[in-house]
């Protein structure tokens, strides 16, 4: 009992209420990740993308308007050469007349407006899936993040225990050693006996410290998770013994109306099927119509003189005749990813009918094992008691206490294994059915 204090105040030191220390619950873990995850950070730029891509796409059916400003210098001067008789004599004499400036100035502004093009509307329709496909995909990377720190958490929680159970074996062996020793020191005990007793506890060193840094280890990959720096102290606060009921099955058909990746995927296929519409569209006319304003002066002065101004209104149709071949080329590209997408989705029914039976099977199994082993604790917490109350009265060693004692606490951590595996496929199944909380 005296180790047994001595270990729980050590572990008070190392993981308990300090000043500064952070305390999780599994809510405020989940609320830090969903804070400052990388991750997370990540998947809501591509939402960015999506309302920048649908921006793109309603730009190209409003008016555009350019603006162009020159300014030439000449700095030769040109003539033209014209043949004219010579009033006097009546002989055609070469005569030659200037005809550039200095300074030249241009002033150009164009609108033009889309009229017709079957292209307009598909890209709108398009945007408008790609923002779709983007939105799914977007709720899928949460759930999988949310689901993999759920896991980590628990996992984190459970190496802890496993820690303490290290110690105690390790310092159970040490005792265990100091007594042999005693015992050899006054011609009780083999040297065999001693030399074996100190290979037990030698032996569980490496093995406590691999266990203390595994532990520790999840714990960084805990505070990378969530944000917090890494030399933060942190507390996890949990009860490992409460879990869920196992859930009840449920139909196919509804796990993929609330599945998100599988739901993208069906928008992912109306936009293959946009994009080979949108390149048939190619092989159609398209018309614009334009204002052109033009505005031009030059002299020999920087000065605005001799000045044209005009107003140019047209309309332009574009008929595609022939390409070479190259619309065809896309449009066939286009459904051989429509294809593709096609294949990824039956994929997926069946990757995803397969991953939930498995799943609900690691779910039973856990269970059973659940049941199992709080039995076997039960058992092993009682032949405890007995130890505790025979040591009390004399009837048992010291000794044979604290291997009871490590007995029922190696018992108890594989009943925590248990209730881990189990917590871990239940929150595969939640992100399995869609129901990420």
């Amino acid at each position: 009992m005296k180790k047994i204090l001595v270990i729980s105040i050590g572990f008070f030191l190392l993981f308990g209420n300090a000043e500064g220390t952070e305390k999780l619950t599994l809510d405020r873990f989940l609320s830090l990740v969903k804070q400052h995850n990388k991750n997370i950070q990540l998947a809501e730029k591509s939402l960015e993308t999506a309302k920048a891509v649908k921006k793109e796409a309603l730009a190209s059916a409003l008016p555009k308007m350019n603006v162009q400003v020159a300014y030439n210098r000449n700095l030769l001067i040109n003539y033209i050469y014209i043949d004219f008789p010579d009033f006097s004599t009546g002989i055609a004499k070469t005569q030659k007349f200037k005809i550039s400036f200095n300074n030249e100035y241009r002033f150009n502004a164009v609108l033009s407006q889309p009229v017709f093009s079957f292209k307009i509307g598909n890209a709108l329709r398009a945007a408008s899936r790609y923002e779709k496909t983007t939105k799914y995909a977007y709720k899928a990377q949460i759930q999988a993040i949310l689901t993999g720190s759920k896991k980590a958490f628990f996992q984190t929680m459970l190496l802890q225990k496993v820690v303490e159970v290290a110690k105690a074996a390790e310092e159970n062996a040490r005792e265990n050693y100091v007594q042999v020793q005693n015992k050899y020191d006054n011609g009780l005990a083999s040297q065999l006996q001693l030399l074996q007793a100190k290979a037990r506890w030698k032996s569980l060193i490496p093995a406590t410290s691999q266990t203390v840094r595994n532990y520790e280890m999840a714990l960084n990959n805990l505070k990378t998770m969530s944000g917090l720096d890494l030399k933060k102290d942190i507390q996890l606060l949990g009860d490992m013994e409460k879990y869920p009921p196992l859930p009840d099955s449920l139909k196919f058909s509804s796990i993929l109306q609330n599945r998100p990746d599988y739901i993208a995927l069906k928008w992912e296929k109306k936009l293959r099927e946009n994009g080979v519409t949108n390149e048939k569209a190619n092989y159609f006319p398209s018309l614009d119509a334009s204002v052109i304003y033009a505005f031009s002066s030059i002299s020999d002065y920087l000065k605005l003189e001799r000045r044209n101004n005009n107003i140019i209104v047209g309309l332009t149709l574009n008929i595609p005749i022939y390409t070479g071949g190259y619309t065809g080329a896309q449009v066939q590209k286009a459904k051989v990813e429509l294809d593709k997408t096609n294949i990824k989705i039956q994929q997926a029914e069946e990757l995803i009918q397969t991953q939930v039976q498995n799943i609900y099977l690691r779910l039973r199994e856990a269970q059973q094992r659940i049941l199992s082993a709080k039995m076997n604790l039960t058992t092993i917490e009682k032949a405890y008691t007995i130890a505790q109350k025979s040591a009390d009265n004399g009837l048992a060693t010291q000794l044979e206490l604290k291997d009871a004692r490590v007995l029922f606490d190696q018992t108890q951590l594989g009943y925590y294994a248990a209730i881990y595996d189990y917590l871990s496929a239940y929150y595969d199944w939640q992100q399995a059915t869609g129901n990420v909380k």
